[in-house]
């Protein structure tokens, strides 16, 4: 249990967003908020313990969301599945030689995939929340909770396209890595 550590990843693939949809669940279950104005009330009751247990939540909800994140993103951008199998039908292979020649580049690559995978999350978030604000407004009847929903669609669509942006530079420079270490060598031959 000593050895157990978050990584960059965990915490911004997982730990934010699950964060996120935590809260969002939380405020949308909780009958005493109303209005918006009632988050301030309902922030200051949140103590240390209640954040500690709620990581261990948080992260679990984040880690199942991925799926989520992942399959909306990839929905959006089918391009960049064309892309990568573009550039080698062998993809375990040419991501197994990378992670075996590349270790200088691997922080980079890994900075890439989370940040990739937070914006996909989030985007998913954006989804669950919009369903959220409806339910709420449909239990407690404000119309503010309606107010929100144009946020999070602009939002959904900003972290759409910042997930675009994020594999795009992963793909890149995983490119760039495997083409400088002509790592394209190794590559076991066509069946």
């Amino acid at each position: 249990m000593d050895k157990l550590r978050l990584d960059f990843f965990d915490i911004m693939g997982y730990l934010i967003p699950g964060s996120a949809v935590l809260m969002a669940i939380w405020i949308t279950a909780d009958p005493g908020i109303a209005r918006l104005q009632d988050l301030y009330g309902f922030l200051n009751k949140i103590t240390a313990n209640v954040i500690l247990a709620g990581f261990v939540v948080a992260y679990t909800i984040g880690f199942t969301m991925h799926f989520a994140g992942s399959y909306i993103f990839y929905k959006m951008h089918p391009k960049l599945i064309k892309k990568r199998v573009a550039v080698t039908e062998n993809l375990p292979n040419y991501w197994a030689l990378i992670r075996e020649y590349g270790d200088k580049h691997l922080p980079i690559l890994d900075r890439w995939q989370a940040l990739k995978a937070l914006a996909a999350n989030m985007a998913a978030f954006c989804l669950i929340a919009i369903f959220l604000c409806c339910f709420k407004w449909w239990k407690q009847g404000c119309w503010e909770w309606l107010s929100l929903i144009p946020v999070f669609i602009v939002l959904f669509f900003a972290y759409s396209n910042r997930a675009k942006v994020f594999a795009e530079y992963l793909d890149k420079d995983s490119l760039a890595v495997f083409d400088s270490l002509k790592l394209s060598e190794k590559l076991p031959p066509k069946a």
